[in-house]
């Protein structure tokens, strides 16, 4: 195997290590979803051949796909581009499968009505947040 330096990142047999990393991110965000890698192309206005290349790590879209990516994921291009491997996208660090769909019923609604379910969740936090404070006091 072939392994060199560029600009400080390594390079093996032509692969680069951010090109794995923003692969394998691309595939867990993808399944994350639920969605075929056409499904996803679709989404972004890409061809499913791209994603396979992308998850593979053999190359990395351009700068217009990185934004369509990162908007339809709703995470940052530094979250794809930059963090580490073991770095956390708000969607993977929710198991449960439930509710990961509501939210994902959520982020279709008007924006007025998404703003009163974020109230409603903000009310349940602080409720929970009041009901330890008095626990810890009794």
């Amino acid at each position: 195997m072939y392994v060199a330096r560029y600009k400080g990142v390594a390079v093996a047999n032509g692969k680069s290590e951010e090109m794995s990393s923003f692969g394998e991110k691309i595939k867990e965000l993808r399944k994350s979803k639920g969605w075929s890698q056409e499904e996803f192309a679709a989404k972004i206005g890409i061809h499913g051949r791209h994603v396979g290349k992308y998850e593979n790590g053999k190359v990395l879209p351009n700068a217009e796909t990185l934004i369509k990516i990162a908007e339809v994921f709703e995470v940052s291009t530094d979250y794809l581009l930059f963090e580490g491997r073991n770095s956390v996208s708000p969607a993977s660090s929710i198991s449960d499968r439930d509710l990961l769909e509501k939210f994902a019923r959520i982020s279709e609604m008007d924006p007025r009505d998404q703003e009163i379910v974020k109230e409603l969740i903000d009310a349940f936090i602080k409720k929970r947040q009041i009901e330890e404070l008095v626990g810890n006091k009794a």
